[in-house]
């Protein structure tokens, strides 16, 4: 378990009653529309594919369910991940809009960016993002990653094409932000 400083927020190994938790949130049409799916497709939540997905993020390299105050409260991974080449990248996802706007996600990423620096021994972090998605840009921008390139109309949301972003940090990057906090 990763724990911040001020213990509100940690990263913990998901396990199988996760699913419960999991299964409980209705998928938001904003948060669909924010991951790339279309508003159309969302379907009721079910606890077999909730199970299925806690399966499947216990087989990634790294992948953490999120937790507030003691409550999960979304999830995070590193992904993609090559050992030649020192590098990962990034996906986080909160369980419900009562969870946004509030820190947790920034700190979490925070967390695992420390663990992908230190641990890991990580050179580089990157992600992509939905051009549109401008609360998540201005919280992978408060956590040090810069905008690298746009993969132009990349995604198809609700039928009209959307710009991806990249964006990146680097390890020495992360480490010049965390001694500026201290």
């Amino acid at each position: 378990m990763t724990h911040d400083r001020s213990g509100a927020v940690t990263l913990r190994d998901p396990v199988a009653t996760d699913a419960e938790i999991h299964v409980s949130y209705f998928p938001p049409v904003e948060f669909v529309r924010m991951y790339g799916g279309d508003s159309g497709s969302i379907q009721q939540p079910e606890l077999a594919a909730s199970h299925r997905w806690v399966e499947w993020l216990k087989q990634q390299p790294y992948a953490k369910i999120i937790e507030a105050d003691g409550a999960a409260v979304g999830h995070l991974r590193l992904h993609t991940l090559s050992h030649s080449d020192h590098k990962a990248r990034l996906a986080i996802g909160m369980f419900a809009t009562d969870f946004a706007g509030k820190g947790i996600g920034r700190k979490a990423i925070m967390l695992a960016l420390d663990h992908a620096f230190g641990v890991m021994r990580l050179h580089r972090v990157d992600l992509r993002v939905l051009a549109y998605n401008e609360r998540a840009i201005r919280c992978y921008r408060a956590c040090g990653f810069r905008h690298e390139g746009t993969e132009r109309e990349a995604a198809l949301v609700d039928g009209t094409w959307h710009d991806d972003w990249i964006m990146g940090v680097l390890a020495h990057e992360h480490e010049l932000r965390r001694s500026e906090q201290i």
